[in-house]
Formats: C-alpha cells, structure tokens, sequence
C-alpha cells in the first residue's frame, strides 16, 4: 500500500497528506496509524476532543478521521468545529450502526460515515478518494469561477456568492452544486449524483444525496416562499432549475444517468 499516494499529495510535491485521528480508543489509533501511515499519510492521533482542538489550532489538515464518541463530548460537536476550522473532508467513526445516525451525521456536514470495526482496505480507498476528490474540480476544465444566475462558485476554495451574500460550503456541497450549476435543467438521478459526488456506487437505501440537497436548500433558498432552484423528483432524482421558475416538471426530458 506505500504507493497509494493522493492526487492532492502529487500536486503538493509528493509530500505526506496531513491526516487527524481523534479517537478515544488506542487500539483503534494503533490500526488507523498503520493503515494511513502505510499510505503514504503522516498521521497525528488526538485522544479526545480537547487535544483535539489544540491540534486545529495550530496547522491545517487535509483529512479528518473523528471518533462518534469521544470521553469528552459528542463527536458531532466537534465536526462542528473541524467544518470551521480547516474545511478539509471528514470522516465518522462510530460502533453505532443506526441509519438515522449516519443522517445525523452527514447533515451537519460528515463527508463520509464508517462504522466499526473498518476494513483497512476499505478505509485506505475511502480516505484516497476523498483527498482526491478534495484536490480536484468537478469540472476539470473549469479554470474559473462557476457563474449560473445568482450563483458564483469558487470550487477550489469552496465560496459561494448568492446575491452579494457569501457561503462557505463543504467539500460534499462543493461538488453537488457543481454538478447542477454546469448540467442546469437536466433531470439527474441519484446513481448519477452519487457516483459524481461520492465516487461510489449509489444503492437504494443510500440516502446521503438527499441529505446534502437539503444542506444545500439551506444555503441558496433562505426564502421558503420563493420558487425552488432544486426540484425534486420523487421516484427519480433532482432538477436544477436555471429559471427558478417553479413551475410543472411535466413533459420533462428523461433522466441522465443509470
């Protein structure tokens, strides 16, 4: 596994991604040490949220690896603090297998959810993908910003504007806009959306698309009483609407996708 280097490190010069484990349990860090460190990743191990904070302040991280239940506060507290801080992805760790859970977690802005005990196969592909996914566009030839209507989107440094109005999404929204502001009007699934945004094949209980639409409606539809930029369509996917126009998805052209 020592030549499963990141796209992101070869464009860093080949040097190590800056990877934080916060985990509570020392075997767990023991493993995820060994597993990233084999990668090709330098790994700092932070044993609750405390340290983990103080490693926040002081660097910027490309990855984080966040235990569900840490001896000090709720894991998801933390993610908090992570978004804020160094914007990088994040990964969920957790014992608990529970769907509403791993909703909970991904709506407050998770980029990925795993339960324990892992794969280290599985983890090393998981956390590859995510840096790569962090050091590349959507639109690999889009050298600037992505310009729809209201909308400005910087995929690189993740800022929107909407109407003299600035957001700062995750890595997870980046990408989904990213795909609706360049494919408006096109009726697109979730297997679709999910191998795009995700890099992974979607399956029918998956609903972490659904999830980061509704983050999304949260950023670009502040008035509720106005017409949707996102559409969905039950049974189907969703419909960036270029006009906003929030009239009748009838005589829509057929879905995009699988």
């Amino acid at each position: 596994m020592g030549q499963l280097l990141s796209r992101g490190q070869a464009h860093r010069g080949r040097q190590p991604a800056r990877v934080l484990v916060v985990d509570d349990d020392p075997v767990a860090r023991v493993l995820l040490r060994e597993v990233l460190g084999s990668a090709g990743h330098a790994v700092v191990e932070a044993e609750d949220a405390a340290a983990a904070e103080r490693h926040l302040e002081k660097r910027n991280w490309d990855l984080v690896l966040l235990d569900r239940r840490l001896p000090d506060c709720d894991g998801l507290l933390l993610l908090q603090s992570v978004k804020e801080s160094c914007h990088c992805p994040v990964i969920v760790l957790t014992v608990m297998d529970d769907e509403r859970d791993r909703m909970l977690g991904l709506g407050l802005g998770a980029d990925d959810y795993m339960t324990k005990p892992f794969n280290a196969s599985e983890m090393t592909l998981r956390v590859r993908n995510l840096l790569r996914m962090n050091d590349a566009p959507v639109v690999p030839n889009e050298r600037g910003p992505i310009t729809l209507g209201p909308f400005t989107l910087v995929q690189a440094t993740r800022r929107l504007e909407v109407k003299g109005e600035v957001h700062h999404l995750t890595l997870a929204e980046t990408r989904l806009l990213s795909v609706f502001l360049t494919r408006p009007d096109e009726v697109l699934d979730r297997s679709l959306l999910t191998r795009i945004v995700c890099q992974r094949e979607w399956a029918h209980d998956d609903r972490s698309i659904d999830v980061l639409v509704s983050r999304l409606r949260k950023q670009i539809e502040a008035n509720p009483k106005l017409p949707e930029w996102i559409i969905t369509l039950h049974g189907v996917g969703y419909l960036f609407d270029s006009q906003s126009t929030g009239s009748s998805t009838a005589n829509l052209p057929s879905p995009i996708g699988s």
